[in-house]
């Protein structure tokens, strides 16, 4: 899997990609396709609102996968018509409620095979509404976004690196605190 340009240009690309290894679950019970699972915390929650803000995020599946057929169309016709080669690089990012369906699940897996060369989805430790409500600021169910632009793309995926080293210092904090205070205990 290749990332945007711009990540591997900075040096994360690396980083992201193991911080993408480092949990992973298959998409439904029955698939053989599995996905990042994702703590969102409250950088990963704010690059999210910021990409909505500017207008480069698209939810709901019907929507998502209409913009990707039609991407699809597009690539293939540059393709044929130029000879333009395809682009084997992630630029769309998913991110899916962990509340759907089977059914629901499966659709975004058949999405997935169809655009693996620039599309990476990663399943996020919330429900719809958890969702909904990081990316609308009101109380509405929201099970999947995609990020179609590439500077949002890039912007998100860094921060789950940020997202991942601010967990782990609070765990270490946190750490370091218990084992601070449980001398004093007993």
């Amino acid at each position: 899997m290749r990332l945007p340009r711009e990540l591997e240009a900075d040096g994360t690309a690396e980083a992201i990609l193991n911080v993408l290894s480092a949990r992973t679950a298959p998409l439904w019970s029955g698939s053989d396709f599995s996905v990042p699972v994702i703590s969102v915390g409250d950088f990963l929650r704010k690059a999210i609102q910021r990409a909505n803000s500017r207008g480069h995020l698209r939810y709901g599946l019907e929507a998502i996968s209409e913009k990707l057929e039609g991407e699809r169309k597009g690539i293939e016709h540059l393709r044929e018509s130029r000879g333009i080669p395809a682009g084997e690089r992630i630029s769309r990012l998913l991110f899916i409620s962990n509340d759907g369906s089977q059914r629901f699940y499966r659709h975004i897996e058949h999405l997935l095979q169809l655009h693996a060369s620039r599309i990476i989805a990663c399943m996020l430790d919330l429900d719809g509404r958890a969702l909904g409500s990081i990316v609308t600021g009101k109380e509405k169910q929201i099970k999947i976004i995609m990020a179609e632009h590439k500077g949002a793309v890039s912007e998100l995926l860094r921060e789950l690196l940020e997202n991942r080293h601010h967990q782990s210092t609070q765990s270490g904090l946190l750490l370091l605190f218990f084992s601070l205070c449980l001398p004093f205990l007993f």
